[in-house]
């Protein structure tokens, strides 16, 4: 998987660098535990046969396109911006063009998906050093399996869906109603106060799973020194799906 998706990054900054004959580019895979959600500026693919996100950290397109095609001129804002996105926008389509895509998702600003970010759940990523330019583009396991179909991929080192979903970790809230109370008990509010809602003792928390709804109702209850709850219902609809 890391030499077919640096040949791809390699092929595509020798297309669009002004100056890719003078430097060897620099493809490395991220290490496994690595993977995870950037800061800065992350533009998404996002399709049902398989995503894919481009990482560019603090650099906007037209810093992007301001490298690529060497240009020092402020006055050159739109055509440095412009290359930018075009550059960026053929990188994903490239990528998309390897795994067997027919439709081309354009790339996106986002939040990328757990799925994306994620070792445990199959994400696979790459940092690529072009001079003063770096990136980060990473796959998730349903456009892995197209790029490299299992049975030619099976050295690469991605988890089985089932143990992958097994071992995610996600956060869970429970959340406590606590009903309403006057403005004016708010208002001079100090350290140990007891505020007092209109909820009764023995009513039900909701318990969310992140990135899904409310998924069942318990009660709150202790475990040693650990926090638990008692389920008393399940969402069935907001559960959610291997």
């Amino acid at each position: 998987m890391y030499t077919l998706l640096a040949a791809q990054l390699e092929e595509w900054v020798r297309e669009w660098w002004i100056s890719a004959a003078d430097h060897v580019p620099g493809v490395r895979a991220i290490e496994q535990d690595a993977v995870q959600e950037r800061r800065g500026l992350s533009l998404l693919s996002l399709h049902e046969m398989g995503s894919l996100v481009i990482h560019l950290g603090a650099k906007d397109f037209d810093a992007i396109g301001r490298f690529l095609a060497g240009i020092t001129n402020d006055a050159d804002f739109e055509l440095s911006q412009r290359i930018g996105e075009e550059a960026i926008a053929d990188l994903a389509a490239r990528i998309q063009r390897r795994a067997g895509f027919s439709k081309i998702t354009p790339p996106a600003k986002g939040v990328a998906p757990l799925t994306l970010t994620h070792a445990r759940l199959g994400a696979f990523g790459v940092t690529a050093i072009f001079g003063r330019l770096q990136l980060e583009l990473a796959i998730d396991r349903r456009m892995a399996d197209r790029l490299a179909p299992p049975a030619a991929a099976s050295s690469v080192n991605l988890a089985p869906r089932h143990m992958a979903i097994e071992q995610a970790p996600l956060k869970v809230l429970a959340l406590m109603d606590f009903g309403s109370v006057d403005l004016a008990h708010l208002a001079d509010l100090s350290v140990g106060e007891i505020l007092v809602g209109d909820r009764k003792l023995n009513e039900a928390l909701e318990l969310h799973l992140q990135g899904h709804g409310a998924i069942a109702t318990g009660y709150l209850r202790r475990t040693g020194e650990q926090r638990a709850v008692m389920l008393d219902g399940v969402n069935q609809q907001e559960r959610p799906q291997p």
